[in-house]
């Protein structure tokens, strides 16, 4: 009886370490993946901001496209008058 008793305490205390180290494992790799995370949400807020400059910049450009579009059929109008 004291033996099964001995082992079982033996077990216990062995499952305890175990299950702390699987704990601290697990911990480990939330730590990890939150970083993770964390970049890839800088990332993707610096993307966003680029895809916005770039959309300005498209409409920027098909105004000008369009000013200059009317600019040269303002010249070519008074060429055939």
């Amino acid at each position: 009886m004291l033996t099964i008793s001995f082992a079982l305490g033996l077990t216990a205390c062995a499952n305890t370490e175990s299950l702390d180290a699987s704990i601290a494992s697990l911990s480990n790799k939330v730590d990890s993946l939150s970083n993770e995370v964390s970049v890839l949400k800088t990332q993707q807020q610096s993307i966003n901001e680029e895809a916005q400059a770039a959309t300005l910049a498209a409409e920027q450009a098909v105004e000008s496209a369009a000013k200059a579009n009317e600019r040269i059929d303002n010249v070519v109008s008074s060429y055939k008058k």
